[in-house]
């Protein structure tokens, strides 16, 4: 068994402006729901999954605390950034969303921004890498990552083997709409049979 957890509300998502994807912290509701969702785990996993970005790591710290023996990895999970850094500096995600609608615009799976962007098919080479590498461990394993990155590794799961394409895109831009995952949302996962298997996403611990 696999659960992938997005983190909890960042001061992005709140609203606030913000200049360094991989060090935006929780805010204050961020850190309730990562304590709501390790009072609620009652079972130690077998290994914990850490994305390198802060809001990821703050969100497990307190399963960390409560299960200091379970081993932890330091995994490529990071959040899907399809803009340069330089271009989002100072602003909010209202002020971003013109440059976002001209990125899903293109639908260009091999398009990348900028510095500090990678392009849909590198996200997908990270989903794919992911799957491969959590196919052979122990279960069950909690993995603190990003919405995206979620999304990306369901695509993965469902389409094994295709490669990043104009149509691959469109799906994974679909289910951005049709499949929300809110902040501090798990999705199940299950390996058998050579392939993974998953079911909704719950949001038990999303609103505290």
């Amino acid at each position: 068994m696999l659960w992938l957890v997005r983190h909890g509300q960042s001061v992005a998502n709140a609203g606030g402006i913000t200049a360094d994807y991989d060090n935006i912290p929780l805010t204050d509701l961020g850190r309730l729901q990562s304590e709501a969702f390790t009072a609620a785990c009652l079972e130690a996993p077998n290994w914990i999954g850490l994305s390198p970005y802060l809001r990821a790591r703050e969100t497990a710290a307190p399963l960390l605390a409560r299960f200091p023996a379970v081993p932890t990895f330091d995994l490529d999970v990071h959040e899907f950034t399809y803009l340069a850094t330089g271009r989002c500096d100072g602003m909010d995600s209202a002020t971003r969303q013109p440059l976002v609608d001209a990125y899903w615009s293109r639908l260009d799976p091999d398009y990348c921004d900028g510095i500090g962007a990678e392009s849909f098919a590198s996200l997908m080479d990270r989903a794919e890498a992911f799957l491969n590498w959590a196919s052979g461990q122990v279960s069950f394993g909690i993995v603190f990552t990003h919405e995206q990155f979620i999304r990306a590794v369901l695509v993965a799961a469902m389409h094994p083997f295709e490669k990043p394409t104009v149509s691959l895109m469109r799906r994974f831009f679909a289910l951005r709409s049709g499949m929300p995952i809110p902040n501090a949302a798990i999705v199940r996962l299950q390996h058998g049979d050579g392939r993974w298997w998953f079911g909704g996403v719950d949001v038990a611990y999303s609103v505290v």
